[in-house]
């Protein structure tokens, strides 16, 4: 068999894997952005506006402020700079298009108010021209594609952690994030069939039904969350709900088979399956549901869901296993 890192024999799924597989990359390229990033912790800023400019982002924001809070300044999630924005605030731009002139509009205006600007961007395009030289840059791997979460959550992090933590404490910690991110992908490689690759398993499960998300516990719920937006962004339209209010999310479901069902008589079923993903669990009684749990992470619980982020990232690149595996 060939080696899937060989660059041989090239299918959809290893195309579509190849973000995947370089989620550790990525966060190790947000680390070698830290002595460009390291002069915010003089700021004590007022507030951190982040500027989200497409659907992943503006979910990797919400999701850092949700695991982080309470959190020790006002942090801003929106699309564009608020009026208020002056020479005592952060503003952090995150969008991977090398082309978005509101984002470059806004990024020197809060420039030209005295406000420090970071762009969280592509690694180049017009935006990287029309931004002020004073912006700090976090630029991906050169090689990327797509959007990356991981990227984006570490980025944002790291931000707020050096605000207040030693430039080495938050190296390390990105360097332990970036080595579970790489065992994980090779556990979650197109390679691996149904049998030992979770994330196969899921899209297995999954496939042909409506979907929810919930997640047991604050993290897991903000995961939830971030990890709906991932799969509707990828073409698998999906819901959320909190652990809370889910019961009136599920409604009544529907059954999955309708016994009472004969497709000669009756022609094609119209009945959809609405199944649940329980995020950081290892069982549910949820009916139609399946638990997620995410080996622990060193990096304590953001890392740990970093590590069902990106297992929910493979699931979008993977294709259902036509026989379930049998």
């Amino acid at each position: 068999m060939d080696d899937y890192y060989d660059g041989s024999g090239y299918d959809r799924e290893t195309v579509r894997f190849f973000d995947v597989a370089h989620e550790g990359a990525q966060v190790r390229a947000v680390a070698g952005s830290i002595d460009r990033l390291v002069g915010v912790r003089e700021l004590q800023p007022r507030s951190l506006v982040i500027l989200a400019r497409d659907m992943l982002a503006e979910a990797s924001a919400r999701f850092v402020t949700a695991v982080r809070t309470p959190l020790r300044l006002p942090v801003v999630v929106t699309t564009s700079l608020p009026t208020y924005v002056g020479a005592l605030d952060l503003v952090v731009g995150i969008g991977d298009r090398g082309d978005d002139p509101e984002l470059a509009r806004d990024l020197l205006s809060a420039n030209r108010r005295g406000a420090v600007t970071v762009l969280i961007g592509p690694a180049q395009g017009p935006i990287t021209e029309d931004i002020s030289p004073d912006t700090i840059r976090v630029t991906p791997l050169p090689t990327s594609v797509g959007s990356s979460p991981a990227r984006a959550i570490c980025a944002v992090s790291t931000v707020l952690d050096l605000l207040e933590e030693d430039e080495q404490l938050v190296a390390q910690r990105l360097a332990v994030i970036a080595d579970e991110l790489d065992e994980d992908a090779t556990q979650l490689s197109p390679e691996r069939d149904i049998l030992v690759n979770p994330a196969r398993r899921l899209r297995t499960f999954i496939d042909g039904s409506r979907l929810l998300h919930t997640g047991v516990g604050p993290v897991a719920e903000a995961a939830a969350e971030l990890i709906a937006a991932i799969f509707t962004a990828k073409g698998l339209s999906s819901g959320w709900a909190s652990a809370a209010e889910l019961g009136d999310a599920l409604g009544d479901p529907a059954p999955v088979d309708d016994l009472f069902h004969d497709p000669f008589l009756d022609g094609p079923s119209s009945l959809v399956a609405l199944k649940t993903i329980v995020w950081g669990t290892y069982a549910t009684d949820i009916a139609h549901a399946q638990a997620v749990e995410c080996p622990p992470s060193a990096a304590g619980p953001t890392g740990q869901a970093l590590r069902m982020i990106t297992r929910a990232f493979a699931v979008t690149a993977l294709d259902a296993d036509a026989d379930g595996g049998l």
